[in-house]
C-alpha cells in the first residue's frame, strides 16, 4: 500500500455525496401554519445537517418578525442562511388558506405529507407508509418534491393531507405517538438523505478507507503460509482458512487495520520459519 496513493485517496475521499441518479431531484420543506419560532429555527438547522436548502413557511401563525428574530437564528445555528432565504407566504382570510396551498403545491411533481396518525387502516385519508419505505424516483430531468409539515399543536388537517401524493408516518411507542415537529422532520430528512446519497465508511477529516480486495489477498496469502507451517491436518486446512477469511470479509476491514494485521501475521510467519513443527494438530 503506497503512502502516496493513500494520501491521494484520503484527499479525494468524501464521506457522503449525492448519488448520480438523484442529482436532478430537489426538495422543498413546507411548514404549514407553524406556531413557534423555536421549531422553525430547529428545522432550518436540521435541514443544514442533511443538505436540504429550500424552506417555505406557508401562512404562519407565528408573527413574521419573530420568525426572523435573533432568537430564531439562535435555534437555526448553521442553518441560519436557510432561515434567512426561506420564503414566507401569507394568506388573507382563512377561507383562502386551502385553495392557496393547493395552488402553490401544484408546482411540485411529488408531494409528501406527514401525520402522527394513520396507524389504523380504517382512516383511508391518513393511510401512511413509514419513511424507510419511501421510494425516491430517479430522473434525468428536474423533479421537484415537497414535504409538508403541519402545525405543532395538531399537525395537518384532513383537507391538507388530501393534497399530498404520499403520507408518511414515523413509528413510535403507543403511549405517546406524537413527535415534536422538528424531531419528526429530522427523522424524515435523515431517511431521505440515506436514500439519495452514497454513504462512505469514515468520519470527518480522518475517513476510514476500506481495504481493497487486492490488499486483502496479501493477508490471506500469509494466513495460508501460517496454516502450512503449523501443519494443520489436511481435511481441516480449507475450513480453517475459510473461517478466517469469512470473519475478515464480514468486518469490512479498513486499510489501516489491514496494514497492522498484515504486520502482525508477517512476524508470526517469520517466527514459524525458525521452528521445527513435526506433529500435525
Amino acid at each position: 500500500m503506497k503512502k502516496q496513493k493513500l494520501k491521494v485517496d484520503l484527499e479525494s475521499h468524501r464521506e457522503t455525496q449525492r448519488a448520480e441518479e438523484y442529482k436532478n431531484i430537489s426538495f422543498t420543506i413546507i411548514l404549514v401554519r407553524p406556531e413557534h419560532t423555536a421549531n422553525i429555527g430547529s428545522i432550518a438547522r436540521i435541514m443544514a445537517n442533511f443538505d436540504f436548502e429550500n424552506m417555505v413557511i406557508f401562512n404562519p401563525i407565528e408573527h413574521v418578525e419573530n420568525i426572523f428574530s435573533y432568537e430564531t437564528h439562535g435555534f437555526a445555528m448553521h442553518g441560519a442562511n436557510i432561515l434567512k432565504e426561506s420564503q414566507i407566504i401569507q394568506v388573507e382570510g382563512q377561507e383562502n388558506h386551502l385553495p392557496k396551498l393547493k395552488k402553490y403545491i401544484n408546482r411540485f411533481d411529488l408531494v409528501l405529507a406527514t401525520t402522527a396518525k394513520g396507524s389504523r387502516y380504517t382512516n383511508l385519508k391518513r393511510l401512511a407508509i413509514f419513511p424507510e419505505e419511501l421510494t425516491i424516483p430517479s430522473s434525468i430531468e428536474p423533479f421537484k418534491i415537497a414535504i409538508l409539515l403541519g402545525r405543532e399543536s395538531r399537525g395537518l388537517t384532513n383537507d391538507e393531507i388530501s393534497l399530498a401524493d404520499i403520507i408518511l408516518r414515523i413509528p413510535t411507542g403507543l403511549n405517546y405517538p406524537t413527535l415534536n415537529i422538528s424531531h419528526a422532520c429530522g427523522i424524515i430528512l435523515y431517511e431521505i438523505f440515506k436514500k439519495i446519497n452514497k454513504l462512505n465508511i469514515g468520519r470527518g477529516k480522518n475517513p476510514v478507507l476500506p481495504a481493497s480486495r487486492e490488499n486483502r489477498q496479501v493477508l490471506y496469502k500469509i494466513i495460508n503460509n501460517i496454516i502450512e507451517k503449523l501443519k494443520i491436518r489436511a481435511h481441516k486446512k480449507e475450513n480453517v482458512f475459510l473461517a478466517f477469511r469469512n470473519i475478515y470479509e464480514r468486518s469490512f476491514i479498513s486499510r489501516k487495520e489491514l496494514s497492522l494485521t498484515i504486520g502482525l501475521f508477517s512476524k508470526v510467519d517469520k517466527i514459524l520459519e525458525n521452528l521445527d513443527l513435526y506433529e500435525e494438530s
